[in-house]
């Protein structure tokens, strides 16, 4: 399965990350996750708009 292209929004964080800085949304995320060459990305998505967020974390996992 071919990795569909999303717009991906890079924010820093300072104390936490609930808030949609796109929406307003204020209950949280979902979580996603992308293989950018030999890193996995973790990244985050907004329920109400559907907003595609970097805070900077990655994933180190077993490689299949």
């Amino acid at each position: 399965m071919k990795n569909k292209e999303y717009e991906v929004k890079t924010v820093k964080v300072e104390d936490e990350f609930k808030i949609c800085p796109s929406c307003g949304y204020k209950d949280g995320f979902h979580s996603m996750f992308r293989k950018e060459g030999g890193t996995t990305k973790w990244l985050f998505i907004c329920p109400s708009c559907h907003s595609v967020f970097d805070i900077g974390y990655t994933v180190q996992g077993r490689n299949d």
